[in-house]
């Protein structure tokens, strides 16, 4: 199973979507004393550019996993804890309260999101309790 990735309803081959897919986790976003999540993704992320959309304190950050789409919107689709958002809401994260990050960035990989997914998809799994 070690050469196996699970895609929404499908399986491929690991080999195939490594390349694909970014993961980071919560050890990763939390070393670094940013304040929001998409400060804590840049660097960490091959292929996927983060730029301020102004130089205003507290500006908004766009991301662009792959690049300008021609459905006149170039924003990746953003799916936290299996529902679907908005880069407004993913802004407003707390890195602290994350568990992991999976970045698609190929048409494979986010096949299973449709046209929503042609620009990318960013993945947040957030930290929920646990038993004891």
């Amino acid at each position: 199973m070690s050469e196996l990735v699970v895609i929404g309803y499908g399986v491929q081959k690991k080999r195939l979507v490594t390349g694909s897919i970014s993961k980071i986790k919560s050890d990763e976003l939390v070393a670094q004393p940013f304040s929001r999540l998409e400060q804590s993704l840049q660097g960490k992320t091959a292929g996927v550019v983060f730029n301020k959309t102004s130089g205003n304190p507290g500006a908004g950050i766009t991301v662009r996993i792959r690049g300008v789409s021609s459905n006149g919107n170039a924003d990746p689709l953003f799916i936290i804890d299996g529902m679907k958002t908005t880069k407004y809401v993913f802004n407003e994260i707390n890195p602290n309260d994350i568990e992991s990050v999976e970045v698609l960035k190929d048409a494979a990989s986010a096949a299973i999101y449709g046209s929503e997914g042609a620009n990318g998809v960013i993945i947040v799994t957030t930290k929920s309790g646990k038993k004891k």
